[in-house]
């Protein structure tokens, strides 16, 4: 399967390890409530972390929730500035 990088945004990691998609994107995209997607998450302060790469299911607020593998792999903690790709 060949992915393509549609976008990539700055985003917060929120209380939950969240992170909300903008407004914009998800009507750009027409993004659903329910949707899986395939999501690549990299921390902005340490540059030596690679993007870890998983699914997630938009919820109806667009928020995504980051498994707790690509947490502990990317180190991630609430309050953090992420860089999301999203590929379709």
């Amino acid at each position: 399967m060949t992915r393509r990088k549609i976008i990539d945004i700055t985003a917060l990691v929120q209380k939950e390890h969240r992170i909300q998609i903008p407004i914009e994107v998800r009507h750009r995209f027409k993004l659903e409530p329910k949707q899986i997607l395939w999501l690549g998450v990299q921390p902005i302060d340490r540059a030596f972390v690679s993007s870890e790469d998983f699914f997630a299911r938009l919820s109806v607020d667009g928020r995504i929730t980051v498994p707790w593998e690509a947490r502990l792999k990317c180190g991630l903690k609430p309050g953090e500035m992420v860089r999301v790709y999203l590929y379709l």
